[in-house]
């Protein structure tokens, strides 16, 4: 899988840069830069699926690197390494689409699961933009949780069947352009299904491509869906801890 995965980095300090390209190479293949303009050089002779960047570069800011790298690869995914001030700036609207930060100063060893839950996300889009060969792309939930899966089918606009297992429960998620419109799990359905399942972080995954019609159960839109999903999970979990304090 790495080497199906390009990544361009970008970036001027050359002690980070160089510690970053030994982290990432196993990853996936690397073109590295050290300016904007070079940047654009290099994506001209190999189309990155990723940009790692950094906010300040020499000849441009990264967000502005971002801007006209978006307009000939408007599905290039990015993480940007920008100082808590800058991403604050960002996060106000003054940016463009990033898909994860890195605040600076920053420890490698940090950063890598960060860059790796995004390299996750490209490698399922990639799977599920060639799965009309064989209408279906199959992982593991140790490789993939079932929220990036969500998330990435929501941002992908895709029209399938997400189908998870987890120890002997089977549970069915509908999607229809990115949106959730029904959803199983035993004897839940609708939403309760997606709420039970947010937490398994074992079993597998199949997205079928092909599948027929399905009634429609969940009538929000997926991330409000995610973020009741979650809110329930981290309750449950308090309650678990606060009983552990108890006894």
């Amino acid at each position: 899988m790495a080497e199906c995965i390009h990544i361009l980095l970008v970036e001027e300090d050359p002690a980070i840069r160089l510690s970053l390209l030994e982290s990432i190479s196993p990853m996936a293949t690397v073109q590295v830069s050290c300016s904007g303009f070079e940047a654009l050089s290099r994506a001209a002779r190999q189309i990155p699926d990723l940009i790692i960047f950094d906010y300040r570069l020499p000849d441009m800011t990264g967000i502005e690197l971002l801007s006209l790298l978006g307009m000939s690869f408007p599905d290039i995914a990015a993480v940007l390494l920008a100082t808590p001030t800058e991403i604050a700036g960002l996060m106000a609207g003054s940016g463009g689409r990033v898909d994860e930060f890195i605040e600076k100063p920053f420890f490698v060893e940090d950063a890598l699961p960060r860059i790796q839950r995004v390299l996750d996300l490209v490698a399922l889009n990639k799977a599920a933009s060639e799965a009309a060969d064989c209408n279906s792309v199959r992982g593991s939930l140790t490789q993939m949780s079932v929220l990036d899966l969500i998330q990435a089918l929501d941002t992908g606009r895709k029209t399938c069947r997400l189908v998870l297992t987890h120890n002997r429960l089977v549970s069915r998620i509908y999607f229809h352009d990115g949106r959730l419109v029904h959803a199983t799990c035993g004897n839940l359905s609708g939403a309760a299904a997606v709420y039970q399942v947010i937490a398994w972080t074992a079993g597998t995954f199949l997205i079928d491509f092909q599948w027929g019609e399905c009634p429609r159960t969940i009538t929000q839109n997926t991330q409000a869906v995610v973020l009741e999903a979650l809110h329930r999970l981290d309750e449950s979990q308090r309650t678990m801890e606060l009983g552990k304090c108890a006894s």
